[in-house]
């Protein structure tokens, strides 16, 4: 499968009329003792673009998220079948069902601990079903891993290296991983309105094991996560690009809507800062 392409840069006179009138500025400012307020550019360009953005909502989720998720579940039709991989807690679960009371919603959370916190918030909700499984790439067994002082946090992940990335000591449980794909197949899934991931860094396996129904353009919408664990993993954003070839990829915006990241550019893509991102097929 060929990979997406960077557009080449190309001079103009605009571009460099620009050059020369912002050289005197960059001259000014690009220095040792203005790197505080350098820094306080660099962070605002990344909040108007989208990135670092987990400004709270009022149901668990940030503001984005749930602005997002009201908007596109509209949309869908009576019956439609969602899927929070990497559900934790179960307060994304819970903001879908009270959107789409309607819908299949199934609840994806391998961690023993925090697998029976989800089993209790989403008690007594019709058609919202906990799932006591990882999803990855292949099934079978895996090891899932979190900090050793704070087991069962929201930080634990299938790589061992995205927890190591903010503690040393972690701790292991054997927990057992299905796919997209299969999950679909032995539950008579063909459709899916919304797939939600939130793996900590394990967010392009669960993309891999999906493959097959990506491929049919089957799921309608990706919701998934682009974070510092991704280092950990060698995980590119050309990763992303490849595995959802037939889909556009966007960057979720604090209003809820989606900001385009394509064509894919390393300089706005390759940002190793949190951010959400949704997937949509290409028309």
């Amino acid at each position: 499968m060929a990979g997406p392409t960077t557009p080449l840069w190309r001079d103009s006179l605009g571009k460099r009329l620009l050059v020369k009138l912002a050289y005197p500025v960059f001259l000014a400012l690009n220095r040792p003792s203005l790197r505080w307020f350098a820094h306080g550019i660099y962070d605002f360009a990344l909040r108007c673009n989208g990135i670092a953005i987990n400004f709270p909502g009022k149901h668990g989720l940030t503001a984005g998220e749930e602005r997002f998720a009201a908007r596109l579940l509209g949309t869908l039709g009576p019956g439609s079948v969602l899927f929070d991989v990497g559900a934790n807690n179960g307060a994304y679960a819970r903001f879908m069902h009270q959107l789409r009371p309607d819908a299949r919603i199934y609840a994806f959370e391998p961690h023993p601990r925090t697998f029976a916190t989800l089993q209790g918030r989403i008690a007594g909700l019709p058609g919202v079903e906990a799932v006591n499984m990882a999803v990855s790439a292949s099934a079978g067994a895996i090891k899932l891993y979190d900090f050793a002082s704070a087991d069962g946090s929201t930080q634990a992940s299938l790589d061992e290296g995205a927890v190591k990335l903010f503690a040393a000591n972690t701790v292991a449980h054997d927990v057992v991983a299905t796919t997209i794909d299969a999950f679909m197949a032995d539950h008579g899934i063909s459709h899916i309105g919304l797939l939600k991931i939130d793996t900590e860094g394990f967010d392009l396996a669960v993309l891999k094991g999906a493959g097959a129904a990506l491929a049919a353009r089957a799921i309608k919408a990706i919701q998934f996560e682009f974070i510092p664990a991704d280092i950990a993993m060698h995980v590119t954003m050309r990763d992303f690009f490849e595995v959802l070839a037939g889909y556009r990829i966007f960057r979720l915006c604090l209003n809820g809507a989606l900001m385009p990241l394509d064509p894919y550019d390393v300089k706005r893509c390759e940002i190793y800062v949190t951010q959400n991102l949704v997937a949509l097929p290409a028309s």
